[in-house]
């Protein structure tokens, strides 16, 4: 009897170290998740610096303006409608998520029987941060002649309807399109489920596709294009602040990529491994597409542009964030090396169909966005595949089929984006509410709408901010 109750003490001591590394498990990995939020949502400080140095000084209040609301409207909406839709519970259908849980996020912390150490106020919080990065991509796109009342429409509606159902479908263990949904017969994910890690489909493709909308549906700057439609140089008006932004985008990309394994601390899985890992291939990745872009645009206009090398690392950045866990290096340099074709020759082809998009926000982020996609279906390691059926990429002998996924997502994230999106800015044209007047944009939005210039001495002069164009980009603006 001594002996049983000697092995039952042991066993409760036993269970009870258990407990206690998974509760201090549990408390890391909410840390781990806030550290990591905090990071992203340090980007909006670079989304604002880089949109603030990238428009003409009579534009820098309103674009900041609309950065900072875009943070405040996106974190009540996220919480009210947009975390519902896209992560709702577990009876949702493979849409677009319902569960009521998630609307208005409620948890009842207080209790004796709350376990989850914070996990779930951290859950949202990381995601929250996401969606507005998604919303603020857009303002690149429609920088300089936008309403303010239109974009507040748009950055409502895409925070809180558009971007969660694309978060549903890939994310989400019921989402149709999701490699984390383990369901099966009618609610499986379509073939094994689609492989965007960390969200260049999900996020930014889906705000560069909306950004390009707003930008057809506004059409170009004033002046802009000249009368035989050849690209009138309008460049930013601080250099110094668009690369400060580049540098803190960079810097705040290591929690959205890292951070998407979002734990470190679980047991029995390697998610720290994992997140070494994808801070390398991110670095690579950025630093292959930003010396090829620098070095193509010295080659074709012969000036060592820095405004370029912004645009090359934001492009390589966003070109790996969906295979940063499932490459290898050698693969994230490559995967860098070509984004910077599919920058340049979407930053072209936007010039040529003569529509202005200040920031290059679809280059880079729509259709670098799209690339990364793809280039999952091309080089994920089949050791490091998560979708649902073990596929991987081509360039690996076995079950080379993840390109199809791959695809048939982009495609209905197209469709659903850009549909939507036309629906919605359709709207605010029709209702005539979308553009601001000729004499505002020519005066410049900050005189007109914000009290002043953003440059002011303090004794009512203003700073001369005079930009001078020496064969950069046609553009001249980092995304």
């Amino acid at each position: 009897s001594h002996r049983l109750l000697h092995a039952a003490q042991r066993a409760m001591s036993n269970i009870s170290a258990l407990i206690s590394v998974l509760n201090l498990s549990a408390k890391g990995d909410t840390w781990y998740l806030v550290w990591a939020g905090t990071l992203v949502f340090f980007m909006q400080a670079g989304f604002g610096m880089l949109e603030a140095g990238s428009v003409r000084s009579k534009n820098t209040k309103n674009i900041l303006l609309k950065n900072i609301l875009d943070a405040c409207i996106g974190a009540l909406v996220w919480y009210f409608v947009g975390y519902g839709f896209a992560y709702g519970d577990s009876n949702d259908n493979g849409f677009i998520g319902t569960g009521g849980e998630s609307f208005a996020l409620h948890s009842k912390d207080w209790q004796a029987g709350y376990t989850a150490e914070g996990g779930d106020w951290a859950g949202w919080f990381f995601q929250f941060t996401f969606a507005a990065a998604a919303a603020t991509i857009v303002s690149g796109g429609v920088a300089e002649r936008c309403a303010l009342g239109a974009y507040l429409v748009y950055s409502v509606v895409i925070t809180g309807f558009i971007y969660p159902v694309v978060v549903h479908w890939v994310w989400d263990t019921e989402g149709m399109l999701s490699a984390f949904n383990t369901s099966t017969g009618a609610n499986a994910a379509i073939l094994g489920g689609c492989i965007d890690f960390a969200g260049s489909g999900v996020v930014h493709m889906t705000g560069g596709v909306a950004a390009l909308v707003g930008a057809v549906a506004l059409g170009p700057r004033i002046g802009r294009f000249d009368v035989d439609g050849n690209a009138v140089p309008m460049p930013g008006h601080n250099s110094v602040l668009q690369i400060l932004g580049v540098f803190i985008l960079w810097m705040g990309w290591y929690g959205f990529n890292g951070g998407s394994t979002l734990s470190v601390f679980a047991l029995g899985v390697q998610y720290s491994r994992d997140l070494a890992r994808v801070c390398v291939t991110t670095t690579l990745s950025a630093a292959s597409c930003g010396l090829v872009v620098v070095a193509v645009t010295y080659l074709r206009t012969h000036v060592w542009d820095v405004v370029a090398v912004g645009n090359g690392v934001l492009a390589g950045l966003v070109s790996i964030t969906a295979g940063c866990v499932v490459m290898d290096p050698w693969a994230a340099i490559i995967t860098g090396f070509l984004g910077a074709f599919v920058y340049l020759g979407a930053s072209s082809l936007m010039l040529k169909l003569k529509i202005d998009d200040p920031l290059d926000a679809f280059a880079v982020h729509g259709a670098c966005g799209f690339w990364a996609v793809v280039a999952v279906g091309i080089f994920c390691r089949p050791e490091y595949s998560y979708n649902v059926n073990g596929s991987h990429g081509f360039v690996y002998a076995g079950q080379p089929d993840l390109m199809g996924v791959q695809l048939v997502t982009l495609i209905l994230e197209l469709l659903w984006v850009s549909i939507t999106s036309s629906l919605l800015f359709g709207a605010l044209k029709v209702a005539g509410v979308l553009r601001v007047s000729a004499e505002v944009e020519e005066a410049g939005m900050d005189i007109s709408k914000h009290g002043g210039d953003a440059y002011s001495m303090g004794n009512g002069a203003t700073i001369p901010t005079t930009t001078i164009n020496v064969g950069g980009s046609a553009n001249g603006n980092v995304a």
